[in-house]
């Protein structure tokens, strides 16, 4: 087979496959992929001694494998439900999940990669979700990133004692489902592609002017962007007569963060007393689309932070951007298609 003269995304497939499993299964193939990145990072540590300039030792530390990818929101299954194997989990639960993280490249000529053989491909095993974010903005398509850390990192045939190969994992010709006549399963969610959010007893109105969240047959909510984030910020425990990790956890608690920005029309109407308490209760925040995808961040959001800025001699707008924070608590479903 000759070597591609490059490598661009028609030619390239992403899979999620919770470790354990011996093959890539067409389910495991992720739909709405814009792009990929992998990163190995190798860590030595120095030693010198009495009596010489030149180094006495460079000893090689755990190497980490660290993979990013990004997709659309577009109702199929979603990056965060992947890597926790199942719908409606939080994050306690998706913490503790390992899986192997699979890219597959073709040849560089094919219009499409469905039951086509691949010409190499690398299984990055073991991996944990190590941080994820989604965001619906007014321009262009809402997407969600995840960011997935390991130790291990197998290209084609090597199998490096975790047992299946990544070449006999995916098969000869697995049928991913990227025929050439892939199309989103919901429409991809744009700005009118019918985000709407939760805000329980009506705390977050409380901060959010209510003209901004009014939704109704003039629409005047305003809103420019929403995102939310969440950071499991992973170490490593290490033991005697290991070289590598026995475990990867989470560093809990873990931040759970929301941000709105919209069009200011009347301020941020959010005061500050440097006498007395400012903040109300928690808030109840849940962000659903049209897509299948629901980000249910509990009651105990608190505003953290009130920027008002534009509007300037620019000729800009000017907006505010509201800025919630919550810890351990995010269930999160998407697409099932």
């Amino acid at each position: 087979m000759a070597v591609n003269n490059r490598i661009f995304y028609a030619c390239q497939a992403v899979a999620f496959v919770p470790s354990g499993t011996s093959a890539v299964a067409p389910g495991h193939v992720v739909h709405g992929v814009q792009s990929v990145g992998i990163t190995s990072n190798f860590s030595l540590e120095q030693a010198f001694e009495f009596g010489q300039v030149e180094i006495y030792a460079n000893s090689e530390e755990v190497g980490e494998v660290e993979v990013t990818c990004e997709k659309l929101i577009d109702g199929s299954v979603g990056l965060y439900v992947h890597a926790a194997h199942a719908q409606g989990t939080n994050v306690v639960t998706a913490s503790s999940k390992r899986t192997d993280v699979f890219l597959a490249i073709y040849d560089d000529t094919v219009n499409a990669v469905a039951a086509t053989a691949k010409k190499d491909v690398v299984a990055c095993s073991g991996m944990y979700l190590s941080s994820c974010s989604w965001t619906w903005p007014v321009d262009g398509n809402a997407t969600e990133s995840i960011t997935m850390v390991g130790n291990d990192k197998q290209w084609n045939t090597s199998e490096a004692g975790h047992g299946t190969t990544p070449a006999t994992a995916w098969g000869a010709s697995l049928n991913t489902g990227l025929s050439g006549s892939d199309t989103p399963a919901s429409g991809l969610q744009r700005r009118f592609g019918g985000v709407s959010i939760s805000t329980g007893g009506g705390a977050l109105a409380s901060d959010i002017p209510s003209h901004v969240m009014t939704q109704g047959a003039a629409d005047s909510r305003h809103i420019q962007n929403i995102s939310v984030s969440v950071d499991f910020g992973r170490e490593n425990i290490l033991e005697l007569g290991r070289f590598g990790p026995y475990y990867k956890y989470a560093t809990f608690p873990v931040e759970v963060t929301s941000e709105f920005e919209v069009i200011a029309t009347e301020g941020d109407l959010v005061g500050v007393s440097g006498t007395n308490f400012n903040l109300g209760a928690g808030e109840q925040i849940t962000i659903a689309d049209s897509a299948g995808t629901r980000l249910d961040l509990g009651n105990k959001n608190k505003l953290t932070s009130v920027s008002y800025s534009g509007g300037d001699t620019g000729g800009g707008n000017a907006t505010v951007t509201f800025s919630y924070s919550t810890f351990n608590d995010l269930t999160v479903s998407s697409g099932t298609a």
